[in-house]
C-alpha cells in the first residue's frame, strides 16, 4: 500500500448557502442524472486518500460541528463589547407656561423655553472602571425680566469616573465572561477535531473492510474452482471405476457448498460496498452512486513502534476530549473566583469634573468654559448583601469543581484503560498476523504435497476436499488478521488522539 499524504485540508465555512427550497425542475433533473448513472456499468477506482476525502467532503456531522466555533466566535465578540464605547445624543425641547409665583418672574403669566442638546461617551475598562464623558449644551429662554442674557447659552464638558473598590473590581473578574467565551470556542474547536477524527477512523475502517470481503469472495470463488477442477478429474475416474459413486456424489456435494459460500460472500460483499459508499457519501454522488468500487490501497503488515508509556503521553498531549475537559476546569476556576468576588460589599467611589460656560450664544458660551467656573463633586457607594443567595451560588460552583474534578479522574482512568487496551490489542494483533502467515504458508505446502499423493491414490476425496478447506480457511484466517491489525491501528491512532497526525491532515480557520 502507498504511503498517503493529505497536507492542508482546509475546512473554511465563513461563507454558508443555505439552500431555499429545493426547485421541482432541479430535482427531477438530479432524478434523471441518478437513473441514468444507474444503469451504466462504472467502475471507480479509489484509495485511502481518497476514501478519506470523500468522507469529509459532505459529512453532515462535520459540517454541523463546524458551525459551533463560528458560534463560540460570535459569542466571544458579545463579551467583549462590555468594554466598547457606547455613544450617546440627546436633543430636548422644553416649553412650559404657567401662573407667576413671584414678581422676580416679571410677570403674571410666565413661559420659560428650554432645549438641550447633549451628547456623550461611556463605557468601561476592564478593571471595572466606568466612564463618562458629556458635552451639554443648552439654550434658556423666558419672559423673566431679569435674566442678563434671554436667551442665554451654556455649555458644559463633562467626566464621571465611577470605580469600584471591592465587588466588581479587577481584570478577572470584568474579563471573566470574555475568557470563559474563549475557551467555550476552544472546547468547541476540540469537539470539532475529536468528530473529524471519528469519521476519518470510521471511513478507513470501511475501506479495510471492503477489502476483507473482496478477498474472502476471491478466497471462495477460488476454493469453488478448486472443487469443480477436482470434480472434473473424480468424473474422469469414475468413468474409468477408479473410484466410487460416493466420491463422486461427495465431491459434488462439495462444490455444491461452496458455490453456497461464494454466493454468500457476495452479498457480503455488496453490503460492505455500500457500508463504504454511504461512509464517503458516494451514494450522494448522482454520477458514481451505483459505479463497483476497485480499491487500490491494500491492507499491508507495517510494525508499528507501539509502546504504552510513549502512547499515553501522546494520548494526554493530543486527545481533543481530554483537552477540552481541562478547558472545562479553567472556566469553573473562573466562575468561582467570580462567585467569590460578589460575596464582598459595593464600594464604589465616583468623581466628576466639569467647567460651565455661559453666554448670550453659543459661540460666547463655548469660549467661557473655563476652570475659573468648576463644577464637580465626589462620593462613595455602599451596598452590603443581606440574604444567602450570593453565599448559596459560590458554594454552588466550588461543588461544580469537585464534579468536574471527580469527572476528569474518571476521565483520565479511562484514556489509561482505553490506550492500553488499544496497544495490546495491536500488539497482540501483530503476532496473530504473524502466525496467519506461517499457517497459510504451511497449509499451501501441505495441499500441494496432499494433491501429489491424491494423483498417485494415496489420499482420499474426502480428506483432499478437507485439505481445500484448511487451505482456503488458513489463507482468510491471514487476511483477516492482516486486516484486523490494520484496524486495530487505527483504533490506537484515536485514542492517542493521533488520527490527524498519522494522516497528515491540518484543520486551518
Amino acid at each position: 500500500m502507498k504511503k498517503f499524504i493529505i497536507i492542508g485540508i482546509l475546512f473554511i465555512f465563513n461563507n454558508f448557502c443555505f439552500a431555499a427550497i429545493e426547485d421541482p425542475r432541479q430535482a427531477e433533473m438530479e432524478k434523471t442524472i441518478f437513473m441514468a448513472a444507474g444503469a451504466q456499468d462504472r467502475t471507480l477506482r479509489i484509495g485511502l486518500v481518497d476514501c478519506i476525502l470523500y468522507c469529509m467532503k459532505n459529512n453532515s456531522e462535520i459540517l454541523i460541528k463546524r458551525i459551533e466555533p463560528k458560534l463560540k466566535e460570535d459569542d466571544v465578540k458579545v463579551a467583549q463589547s462590555d468594554f466598547e464605547p457606547t455613544f450617546d445624543a440627546e436633543l430636548n425641547l422644553h416649553d412650559n407656561t404657567k401662573i407667576a409665583t413671584s414678581t422676580l418672574e416679571g410677570a403674571k403669566r410666565f413661559n420659560s423655553r428650554e432645549l438641550n442638546i447633549n451628547a456623550a461617551v461611556s463605557g468601561k475598562l476592564v478593571t471595572g472602571t466606568e466612564y463618562n464623558v458629556e458635552l451639554l449644551n443648552q439654550r434658556y429662554e423666558s419672559d423673566s425680566s431679569y435674566q442678563i442674557y434671554n436667551p442665554y447659552y451654556t455649555s458644559e464638558p463633562k467626566i464621571t469616573i465611577t470605580q469600584p473598590l471591592f465587588k466588581g473590581f479587577g481584570v478577572l473578574v470584568n474579563k471573566a465572561d470574555i475568557m470563559i467565551a474563549k475557551n467555550d470556542q476552544l472546547v468547541s474547536e476540540k469537539s470539532f477535531k475529536d468528530t473529524v477524527m471519528d469519521a476519518i477512523s470510521k471511513a478507513k475502517t470501511a475501506y479495510y473492510n471492503y477489502t476483507f470481503y473482496l478477498e474472502k469472495y476471491s478466497i471462495d470463488k477460488l476454493s469453488l474452482q478448486r472443487a469443480n477442477d477436482l470434480l472434473k478429474i473424480n468424473k474422469a475416474r469414475y468413468d474409468k471405476g477408479l473410484i466410487s459413486s460416493v466420491d463422486l456424489l461427495e465431491t459434488e456435494a462439495a462444490a455444491a457448498e461452496r458455490e453456497k459460500a461464494m454466493l454468500s460472500s457476495e452479498a457480503s460483499l455488496k453490503r460492505a460496498e455500500d457500508d463504504l459508499k454511504l461512509i464517503t457519501n458516494l451514494v450522494d454522488d448522482p454520477e458514481v452512486w451505483n459505479a463497483k468500487i476497485e480499491l487500490i490501497d491494500q491492507p499491508e503488515l507495517r510494525q508499528e513502534d507501539v509502546e504504552l508509556l510513549k502512547s499515553l503521553q501522546e494520548a494526554f498531549v493530543y486527545r481533543p476530549d481530554y483537552q477540552a475537559a481541562r478547558v472545562d476546569l479553567q472556566n469553573r476556576d473562573i466562575r468561582i473566583k467570580v462567585a467569590k468576588n460578589a460575596l464582598l460589599p459595593t464600594i464604589d467611589l465616583s468623581g466628576s469634573l466639569g467647567l460651565n460656560g455661559l453666554g448670550k450664544n453659543y459661540r460666547n458660551a463655548v469660549e467661557k468654559v473655563n476652570s475659573n467656573y468648576p463644577d464637580w463633586g465626589v462620593g462613595v457607594k455602599f451596598s452590603l448583601p443581606w440574604g444567602t443567595g450570593d453565599r448559596a451560588k459560590y458554594d454552588q460552583k466550588k461543588l461544580e469543581k469537585t464534579q468536574a474534578l471527580l469527572s476528569f479522574k474518571r476521565l483520565e482512568q479511562n484514556i489509561i484503560l482505553d490506550v492500553r487496551d488499544k496497544v495490546r490489542l495491536a500488539k497482540t494483533q501483530y503476532r496473530q498476523v504473524e502466525v496467519a502467515r506461517l499457517s497459510k504458508d504451511k497449509e499451501t505446502e501441505n495441499y500441494e504435497a496432499q494433491k501429489e499423493r491424491y494423483a498417485a491414490g494415496q489420499v482420499s476425496t474426502h480428506d483432499i476436499l478437507d485439505y481445500q478447506d484448511k487451505l482456503a480457511q488458513a489463507e482468510l484466517d491471514y487476511f483477516k488478521a492482516l486486516v484486523d491489525y490494520n484496524v486495530a491501528l487505527i483504533d490506537l491512532d484515536k485514542s492517542q488522539g493521533l488520527t490527524l497526525v498519522k494522516n497528515n491532515i491540518k484543520i486551518e480557520e
